[in-house]
């Protein structure tokens, strides 16, 4: 899997998708609604580091706005992408598809 699938599964799903520039990359944002857990039915941002590399590996960080928990609980940190954001360490142990990273985002936020 590449970048590029993961964008195009997620614009067929009808979500609009944006590009940040942040350190020494850049940023796949979508918008999306918590499923589940204490933050169920909230909106937040989602972001993803972007890389062209093929295969496309994610790294272990979803990092997400607004805060889902207090900072420094439940693996989270600052992020890069500024202090409204946070970062969850969460790893992608499943084979790469753009349906199963879609289904780890939404894991993860709705496990808070």
């Amino acid at each position: 899997m590449v970048i590029q699938d993961f964008e195009r599964y997620m614009q067929a799903a009808g979500y609009e998708l944006r590009t940040v520039p942040a350190g020494s990359g850049s940023y796949l944002l979508l918008t999306v609604l918590v499923p589940s857990g204490s933050n169920k039915g909230r909106s937040c941002e989602v972001a993803v580091k972007r890389s062209d590399a093929n295969p496309w590996v994610p790294e272990s960080a979803v990092h997400v706005k607004p805060h889902l928990v207090p900072m420094g609980q439940r693996s989270s940190q600052g992020s890069e992408l500024g202090a409204e954001w946070q970062y969850l360490s969460r790893r992608f142990e499943r084979p790469p598809t753009p349906k199963a990273f879609f289904a780890h985002l939404l894991t993860v936020i709705g496990e808070l």
